[in-house]
């Protein structure tokens, strides 16, 4: 996803991999700013055991961000989802069903003393490899 691609927007990107076979099940951008908060639930809440998903935030995410939306990335064993703030970075590679927690995950806290972009922090990103069964 890209912003040069026009694929991401404000908010929430979201890609949904198919876990047994890779192939994209489904891609999408949340509108943090004026969604509706129980479409993006649904949206979430929809995604299917087994699948493996990638979430990057893009401008605010934390807007209409409820405790449902939070629970759900829980679930998908998020252990930084709870202490994301307004403005910052955060970026989560997990999968759906699965029982050990997310080790592709990152937060970068938006600081007045230390955002490098006038009033936001730094890119984050991670990288690795998805084993074929989900509780390795």
């Amino acid at each position: 996803m890209s912003y040069v691609l026009n694929n991401v927007g404000l908010g929430l990107n979201i890609v949904v991999v198919n876990g047994k076979n890779g192939t994209v099940e489904k891609f999408a951008y949340l509108n943090m700013q004026t969604g509706k908060q129980d479409s993006i639930l649904a949206y979430l809440k929809e995604i299917k055991p087994g699948m493996i998903v990638l979430a990057a935030s893009f401008d605010d995410l934390t807007t209409k961000m409820a405790n449902g939306m939070r629970e759900v990335f829980v679930g998908m064993r998020s252990t930084l989802i709870q202490y994301v703030k307004r403005r910052d970075s955060w970026v989560f590679a997990g999968r759906t069903g699965t029982k050990i927690k997310s080790l592709s995950e990152k937060i970068a806290v938006n600081d007045e003393k230390t955002s490098i972009y006038e009033g936001w922090p730094a890119m984050v990103e991670v990288g690795g490899c998805f084993p074929k069964n989900p509780d390795r």
